[in-house]
């Protein structure tokens, strides 16, 4: 279990425990999370992975701003050896683009290494690295449009020994309109 799902479990049951003593919860809080937005040019892959994992894409778009909206989701390495989840979320208007990785192993902290930059300028990369168990991120690229540039994306989790790599995956995307696609290079 995510720690994003342990976390929506333990707020139901202090929920629970609150109104046993009779004290009642604003009707604004709610078990489930508001549905993640996702985007129209969102592939067959990123719309199940919004299904399954509804929970951890409402909260990592929460993390990135109430204006993204999922452009793309992958399970890493791959979809059936799953040690990571890569969430990439564009804005509204396509001005910036934010990335989160969840950590999908049980529970362990791995060393994680998120990058996002726009075109070439991997120097100019907002990076988030550590060891997590959660999650990586989010990293934000202010200027993932601009003349419809693409954006570079790398994710990098180790074991929890740190002698090897259970994802290397490094990709981008190009933005024109709102929608988006993988780069080719």
């Amino acid at each position: 279990m995510s720690s994003v799902r342990r976390t929506l479990t333990c707020f139901a049951v202090a929920g629970a425990a609150v109104a046993a003593m009779g004290v009642t919860a604003p009707v604004a809080i709610a078990a489930e999370p508001p549905a993640v937005k996702v985007a129209a040019g969102a592939d067959a892959e990123t719309r199940a992975i919004a299904a399954s994992m509804s929970a951890t894409a409402a909260a990592a778009a929460t993390l990135c701003g109430s204006a993204y909206e999922l452009t793309d989701a992958k399970a890493l390495p791959s979809a059936t050896t799953r040690y990571g989840t890569l969430f990439f979320y564009t804005n509204a208007n396509t001005t910036s683009a934010c990335a989160f990785m969840d950590n999908n192993t049980s529970g362990s902290a791995n060393y994680m290494d998120l990058r996002i930059w726009a075109g070439n300028n991997t120097a100019g990369a907002d990076v988030d690295k550590g060891n997590f168990s959660s999650y990586a991120g989010p990293v934000y690229s202010s200027t993932a449009a601009a003349g419809g540039r693409c954006v570079g994306l790398s994710a990098l989790m180790k074991n929890e020994a740190g002698t090897s790599n259970l994802i290397n995956w490094k990709g981008g995307y190009i933005f024109s309109a709102g929608a988006g696609s993988e780069c080719t290079s």
